[in-house]
């Protein structure tokens, strides 16, 4: 059996593996994710490793308040690109894929251009955009101007209204009341068992001196949750 602790950070290893550009993230580090490596192969990079804490803990009614800090870190061989843009890109992809939320939006009249993920939709009248990451048809067809269905995406600029949306040149793709719904971090990174996932910071610590070298990107964050006390296995 799998304590919570263990679960949170199996949950976050699996979170790690969206990091890829097929799903619009700067990089592939994803590809492959490690536990507490202390070194990869260059043959193995891109890659992320997950480094659990020591945790501080405390008591509250009854259980106990834990505060595990979780090192996430990305490596890539740089080729010919600046280190330091490489490493910028990473850290955002980190960023995201730790702390990010992910929406749903409910459309209706979805023809004849079919929205994909890697789309970018934007509100023919407020504005708002967003990446869309997944599309879900429950009813009717694009070919047939009577898609319905709900779009998934993150990146989330403004807010949503009742109006049209488009992608790019592409107008009226789709028809929507406006009601988005998000699914944060904390359920999506830690399988809802954490309280608060808080990002304590990161960057590139040391630049690599050419060549063949790797760049590394560290970030830091403190997971907070709870277990029963006595009982590292139950809430």
């Amino acid at each position: 059996m799998e304590t919570t602790r263990e679960q949170i950070i199996l949950a976050i290893i699996s979170k790690m593996a969206v990091i890829h550009t097929t799903a619009g993230y700067n990089t592939d580090c994803g590809a492959n994710v490690q536990r507490a490596i202390g070194k990869l192969d260059p043959e193995a990079l891109p890659a992320c490793v997950v480094w659990p804490k020591s945790e501080e803990a405390g008591r509250q009614y009854g259980s106990g308040v834990h505060v595990m800090p979780v090192q996430v870190e990305s490596l890539a061989l740089p080729g010919t690109v600046n280190p330091s843009v490489v490493s910028e890109l990473m850290l955002g992809d980190l960023i995201e894929a730790m702390a990010g939320i992910v929406w749903s939006l409910p459309f209706t009249s979805g023809g004849t251009y079919e929205i994909k993920v890697g789309d970018t939709i934007t509100g023919a009248t407020g504005s708002a955009t967003g990446y869309v990451t997944g599309v879900t048809l429950s009813s009717g067809t694009w070919a047939g101007g009577d898609a319905a269905g709900a779009l998934t995406f993150r990146r989330l600029t403004g807010a949503f209204q009742a109006e049209n949306l488009k992608v790019g040149a592409q107008t009226n793709v789709a028809t929507i009341a406006g009601a988005t719904t998000g699914v944060g971090p904390i359920d999506t990174t830690t399988a809802g068992l954490a309280d608060d996932i808080e990002y304590t910071g990161g960057g590139m610590n040391e630049y690599p001196g050419g060549g063949d070298q790797a760049v590394g990107v560290v970030t830091r964050w403190n997971i907070k949750y709870r277990a029963l006390n006595g009982d590292p296995y139950h809430q």
